[in-house]
């Protein structure tokens, strides 16, 4: 049984704007993911991208620089000296499932950052499906987009599109790979709420 979507746990930090950062580098690092390798982009301490290493590929920071040029709209380097706090904050919350590492969703529409803070509300060990989730932000009938603002989500995990599933059963993509979104839920012991 899932729970009440409108009664999800807030995280422990609310999303705000993102402060003006004209001018400011996009940096990247690498970091351990029950998902695997990951890359993060991050700028003056909001995470504004994250990258799965796809499952039997050694980490590419080529594909995540083109990732964040094409997807999220900004170029990235690497950190040559990255953040231990900020390192740790991420690395703790992608090995607990928490979401109050500070993230920036500006790189999407209005309504796909209203989907993004709602799926971040989402707890461990729980799910919603794409109906629900519309619900929760106001707009119903409008699953599909939901989808949508899944399948753009510019930092997974930290924002645990996972989380979202169909309502017709199963676990629905994730981006290439609905056998690592299976076991992320199975990780979190929500699997048994995927029907």
């Amino acid at each position: 049984m899932r729970a009440d979507p409108g009664n999800a746990a807030y995280p422990t930090h609310e999303y705000q704007d993102v402060p003006e950062r004209a001018g400011q580098a996009h940096l990247w690092f690498t970091a351990d993911s029950p998902a695997g390798p990951v890359f993060v982009a991050h700028s003056n301490g909001w995470v504004s991208g994250l990258q799965i290493t796809p499952s039997g590929h050694e980490p590419d920071p080529g594909r995540f620089v083109d990732y964040m040029r094409d997807e999220v709209g900004t170029d990235v380097e690497p950190d040559p000296d990255p953040d231990p706090k900020l390192v740790a904050r991420v690395s703790e919350a992608l090995a607990t499932g928490r979401t109050d590492v500070p993230v920036d969703l500006s790189s999407r529409s209005p309504f796909q950052q209203e989907v993004l803070r709602a799926t971040a509300r989402i707890p461990r060990g729980e799910v919603r499906t794409y109906g629900e989730l519309a619900a929760v932000v106001g707009r119903p009938r409008a699953a599909r987009a939901v989808g949508t603002a899944m399948a753009r989500n510019p930092v997974p995990l930290l924002v645990p599109c996972h989380r979202v599933v169909p309502s017709s059963g199963g676990v629905g993509n994730y981006g290439n790979s609905p056998d690592l979104k299976a076991e992320l839920l199975a990780n979190e012991g929500a699997s048994a709420l995927v029907g």
